[in-house]
């Protein structure tokens, strides 16, 4: 069974300690490669620094070679020259002059001497020989004069103290690893503690956060990098999650809220209807009654579901570029049929220019139909209500005013919240969401939504949104 860390730690700990075990073993073996070449090259050089001593000496001597006795023992002295020192005839026999001092204890190889015939000097190494008892690097190189080749030199050099110098090197490398390697995982998970405490801390804090208090947020770090910006992320998940379940829990209450008293109505409508005798008149009467009710629950839950996907973002539509002046020009044939049913007039006042902004066309048109809605129910038979449409310092303005009954300064900042119906006066006229429903859309558009109002003076609601720069652009552009 494969042994894997729990912790995202005790894996980052184990993956540098592995990595930096790679790395030692790669410098390690790098290491002793040069290391080795190094010292070959040193040998070398200094065979060839001797040798050629030794050639230049044998090529002005025509006679005995005592003289070059004399340089090579100055050279490696007495002992080293006995055992690393020859001199070859052409054919690579011993020198008759040096027979009775040495007997030909340096190899010399078919190649070497091939290539001393040519005037070729040929370094080799051989793993031991008779005299040295350890491996030697063997340089052998021809002795030329009047363009013959007269002696063959070989010149050797024991290898023991490389093999020495490599061996005390490998334990030098193979001490320190596992120290090296102890203190890097040590190193590593101290590091990694450090780094990590962090999410830590972002773990604890997420396991205190519910479904029902998503308001609390995970702690805010000071630094921009991965796990500051997962922390921010994460913020705002949260953010959108309280939105979204906010929006759950206001519709729930809403509906619950809202859906209660035309529910109790047709429950008391048909409880009505059945204990009544048959009777065709009554029976339509209730039917009707019943319809009203009917429509005004499937105006109330669209209401409320569209309050619910602007709240969430979860709209299905796309924005567009809209005419603000040409959706208030399709809001008037109901603006007017409204008036005239509760006995008011209404008027509209625009220019024929085009203001154009960006948004939803029909969430701009439910906007205004709502707030002459709004200004129709709450003013008595005979009033009058007026729709202005301008534009200023880059702005579209709308503004429905009316001749009522007015709001009190008290109650002009809460009639934009869900559900508020204001005085008695003003109960039972509608469900609530009318303002709210004009608010949201408003806030949608990046627009905001006010009012003026004296009590006994009528009141004046004022939507404001940006216009587009460039006016005119096509309506269907998105």
């Amino acid at each position: 069974m494969r042994f894997r860390p729990v912790t995202l730690r005790g894996q980052l700990t184990l993956w540098s300690t592995a990595i930096l075990a790679v790395m030692l073993i790669l410098w390690g073996v790098a290491s002793v490669i040069l290391l080795d070449r190094s010292l070959h090259n040193n040998v070398d050089a200094s065979l060839d620094s001797v040798g050629q001593t030794v050639a230049n000496v044998a090529q002005q001597t025509a006679g005995p070679a005592s003289s070059l006795d004399e340089t090579v023992e100055s050279l490696l002295g007495p002992e080293l020259a006995q055992r690393f020192y020859e001199l070859l005839d052409p054919f690579g026999r011993p020198d008759p002059r040096l027979r009775a001092r040495r007997r030909g204890h340096l190899p010399l190889s078919i190649e070497a001497l091939r290539n001393a015939e040519q005037g070729i000097r040929t370094f080799e190494t051989f793993s031991a020989s008779p005299k040295a008892g350890a491996p030697i690097r063997l340089l052998t190189l021809p002795v030329v004069r009047d363009g013959r080749v007269v002696n063959i030199v070989q010149v050797a050099m024991s290898l023991e103290n490389i093999d020495a110098a490599r061996r005390g090197f490998l334990l030098i490398i193979l001490g320190l690893a596992p120290l090296a390697l102890a203190f890097a995982g040590f190193g590593g998970w101290i590091l990694a503690r450090r780094a990590l405490a962090p999410v830590d801390a972002i773990v604890e804090s997420a396991r205190k956060i519910e479904a029902e208090d998503l308001s609390r947020r995970l702690p805010a770090l000071p630094s921009n990098d991965e796990l500051g910006r997962l922390a921010a992320v994460l913020n705002d998940m949260l953010g959108r999650l309280d939105r979204s379940f906010d929006a759950v829990r206001r519709f729930s209450g809403d509906a619950a809220h809202e859906l209660r008293t035309p529910l109790t109505i047709l429950k008391g409508e048909i409880e009505v209807a059945l204990r009544s005798p048959a009777d065709v008149v009554e029976l339509r009467r209730t039917l009707e009654s019943c319809l009203e009710e009917v429509e005004r629950l499937n105006s109330l839950v669209e209401d409320l579901l569209l309050m619910t996907r602007m709240d969430g973002n979860a709209l299905s539509l796309s924005r567009q570029n809209v005419d603000l002046a040409e959706v208030v020009r399709e809001v008037n044939p109901a603006a007017e049929a409204l008036a005239e049913k509760a006995g008011n007039d209404c008027t509209i006042v625009s220019s024929n220019a085009p203001l154009w902004v960006r948004g939803y066309e029909s969430l701009l048109f439910r906007l205004v139909f709502n707030l002459v809605e709004n200004a129709v129910k709450y003013t008595p038979a005979g009033g009058k209500i007026e729709i202005s449409l301008k534009s200023g310092d880059g702005l579209a303005i709308l503004e429905v005013s009316d001749n009522g009954p007015g709001i009190p300064a008290d109650q002009q900042e809460q009639i934009f919240e869900r559900l508020y119906r204001g005085d008695q006066s003003r109960n039972g006229a509608g469900s609530g969401l009318g303002l709210a429903l004009v608010h949201s859309i408003a806030q949608l558009h990046g627009g905001k939504v006010s009012v003026r109002s004296e009590a006994g003076k009528g009141s004046c609601f004022q939507f404001k949104v940006g216009l587009l720069g460039a006016a005119g652009e096509k309506k269907d552009e998105d």
